[in-house]
């Protein structure tokens, strides 16, 4: 490019333009697609090799830093992928490792248990950074009747063997599942808070659940792990960050560095996934996962085109989406797609897994078409209805996985200030004062933080199209719709119903009645109390432009404190670490629900019935939810949380428990409180 043809793209002071187009890349087809180098773009920087792995400050055995490669043999990693109710099977996959250096014979695996199982070996890769990559297809037969079939695999690796088993659903059977996301720390998370909270806290919970009631299924709600490390450990990408504005953006992705980079990716997964709690998880639980930006870097999708489109930021999505379909859907990008693996999208990998006969689960990808405008490309958006308008009609609830919440919070003042900051000059940008607030990217920390919400000015409209569609296809097939989603480092409960104003519709008539469970982290560090209190105070119900006769709402869903059990002022939203569980009534049962009202409520305000309620909590060591809720009548007669037996519970509602973690000991020493949410079928 010469300087003529640089008018328009730069600022004043000769800077590029971060919202102009990548001068060596201006139309890139994907996330991922990026020139090749040539004389004038290839870079003149020696490729360094990353510093030797030494042991992480933190809580967890397994963590290194750079991630260091791992043993010689690894797995097996389940995953779920559907059941056929008509052929009665269940289908799955285990991804196992090898080292190459021990032979080309692959190790042995054998399932004990009475179904019928039936398993096919396929190589995904016969060398990646010296292990070959087994996929393990697992066909099991789905049979009759309504209790759990255990499933017994034994791997026998020529020098030693390891065993394990997970919980498959008969045909009656109701399934249990656990949803969380935020697996990790990001880079700004100083040690000694690391080291407080620790990594296996809520996890060793979740485990403790599924051993007193086994679950059937994990959902990942993405950022599994966090890669923001690399651009210290990975010498090339510690200066790129450092480079000069005008060169950062337009030097090349040399293949030296790519190899790096998806070995950094390799190596942190396997270590991740060797991490005692997350290894147990995953041999005995089968899983399915959507990714989020930390998986790739943070804020990945959201930047201007300047920076999206550059080689580096293209090529370090490329190598995230390799090890990122390989480690969390057991698949490559020339196979995903195929009807075997199951994948489907224009330029991304979305899934339909149906879990029995009555609950369907989605699972989106909204980081491999992100961009400053869209989320999820509509040629997507077209595949994705497709195939939900042709799920069985007997399917009651389907559950879309989303990594960001469908509805949340809006902060538009703040979008607006930060929109400003990252289109001021780099000249501005540069000032200490100014660049102290900085991402490693050169713009307002927040800004892509911002940008990534469904909720953002830039993305609502497609958001509402999105949620139109969703109550046309729930309306037409009678089908209960359910959103979850993580990544705010937060928990809480918003939905979306008809108009109440202008007609009362009961919640198990309204096709509109959809809620958003938020669910996040599981590891990483909570926001401060004080930051969720001022959030309270924004606008928390909307009606939803394009969408006629519906409103949004994030509810006062947490009475109570989980440190005390004491009321709550701020009832929205807790700065507290948390995982999701799922499963569905097994028969009409009576329930108890918290009537929202006391003496006043009732008399003079308009009585609702929220299907909601204080649930178990866990023993005086976090293990388990065995023990009763807790409850401390503070107003006596006028208390608001009277409880009554409401109605019979029909077979298949979804019950929602979102188990906290007290950020301080409850004075009785019980460490996890849960909160219960129970979603009707739609008749």
């Amino acid at each position: 490019m010469n300087e003529d043809e640089t008018v328009g793209v730069k600022d004043k002071y000769g800077d590029y333009d971060p919202n102009t187009q990548n001068p060596i890349n201006p139309h890139p087809e994907y996330n991922g697609d990026y020139p090749k180098k040539s004389a004038s773009t290839a870079t003149t920087h020696k490729i360094k090799q990353m510093p030797s792995s030494s042991k992480a400050k933190t809580a967890s055995p397994a963590i290194n830093r750079p991630p260091k490669p791992p043993g010689y043999a690894l797995g097996p990693y389940l995953q779920f992928l559907t059941t056929d109710v008509n052929q009665m099977l269940w289908y799955g996959s285990a991804l196992i490792f090898r080292h190459v250096s021990l032979n080309d014979e692959r190790p042995k695996i054998e399932f004990i248990c009475e179904p019928k199982v039936d398993h096919t070996w396929e190589i995904l890769f016969d060398n990646i950074f010296d292990m070959r990559a087994y996929r393990v297809n697992i066909k099991i037969e789905l049979r009759i009747g309504d209790s759990d079939d255990k499933i017994q695999w034994k791997v026998d690796w020529g020098d030693h063997t390891t065993d394990g088993l997970f919980h498959i659903a008969q045909l009656d059977q109701r399934w249990r599942g656990g949803f969380f996301s935020c697996n990790g720390f990001d880079a700004t998370v100083p040690e000694q808070v690391v080291n407080d909270l620790t990594y296996t806290d809520v996890w060793n919970h979740l485990i403790s659940v599924h051993e007193e009631s086994p679950l059937h299924l994990l959902v990942w709600g993405g950022d599994q792990n966090y890669i923001d490390f690399i651009f210290e450990d990975c010498p090339y990408l510690k200066e790129w960050v450092d480079m000069e504005w005008n060169k950062k953006w337009t030097c090349d992705f040399p293949d030296e560095l790519r190899e790096q980079i998806e070995q950094y990716h390799f190596n942190m997964y396997t270590e991740n996934w060797e991490r005692p709690e997350v290894k147990h998880a995953l041999e005995t639980v089968p899983s399915i996962m959507t990714w989020d930006d930390h998986d790739i870097f943070d804020g990945a999708g959201s930047y201007p085109p300047l920076l999206h489109d550059s080689p580096v930021m293209m090529g370090l999505f490329r190598s995230a989406q390799k090890m990122r379909l390989l480690f969390q859907h057991h698949t490559t990008v020339e196979k995903a797609r195929t009807e075997k693996h199951g994948m489907f999208g224009y330029n991304s990998y979305n899934f339909l897994a149906r879990c029995g006969p009555y609950l369907t689960i989605l699972g989106t990808d909204s980081r491999s078409e992100r961009d400053t405008e869209t989320v999820i490309d509509e040629r997507s958006w077209e595949m994705i209805f497709d195939r939900l308008n042709k799920i069985d009609p007997i399917v009651q609830h389907l559950i879309v996985i989303f990594a960001v919440p469908f509805s949340f919070v809006r902060f538009r003042l703040a979008e607006s200030l930060f929109v400003r900051l990252k289109n001021a000059t780099n000249k501005c940008r540069t000032l200490p004062v100014v660049k102290r607030t900085n991402s490693i990217f050169g713009l307002p920390e927040l800004y892509d933080d911002l940008l990534d919400e469904w909720i953002h000015d830039a993305h609502i409209r497609e958001r509402d199209r999105g949620l139109l569609r969703f109550q046309q296809l729930s309306n037409e097939k009678r089908l209960r719709i359910t959103f979850f989603s993580g990544d705010v480092h937060t928990c809480g409960i918003a939905r979306f119903r008809t108009r109440q104003h202008r007609r009362v519709i009961q919640p198990e008539n309204d096709a509109k009645l959809m809620y958003q469970v938020i669910s996040s982290a599981i590891v990483n560090i909570p926001p401060s109390r004080m930051s969720l209190h001022i959030a309270h105070y924004f606008k928390t119900k909307w009606h939803p432009d394009g969408v006629e006769d519906t409103e949004e709402e994030l509810i006062d869903f947490f009475e109570r404190m989980p440190e005390t059990g004491r009321k709550l002022m701020h009832k929205k939203l807790l700065p507290n670490r948390n995982w999701c569980y799922f499963e569905q009534t097994s028969s009409s049962t009576p329930t108890v629900v918290q009537k929202l009202g006391g003496f006043f409520h009732r008399h003079f305000w308009k009585n609702d019935v929220l299907p909601t309620t204080l649930g178990p909590t866990s023993t005086a060591r976090g293990q388990g939810s065995a023990d009763p809720p807790v409850h401390i009548h503070t107003e006596r007669r006028f208390c608001r949380q009277q409880t009554e037996q409401s109605r019979e519970r029909p077979a298949n509602e979804l019950t929602i428990r979102l188990w906290i973690e007290s950020s301080e000991k409850h004075k009785e020493g019980r460490q996890f409180v849960s909160y219960e949410l129970m979603i009707p079928n739609l008749l």
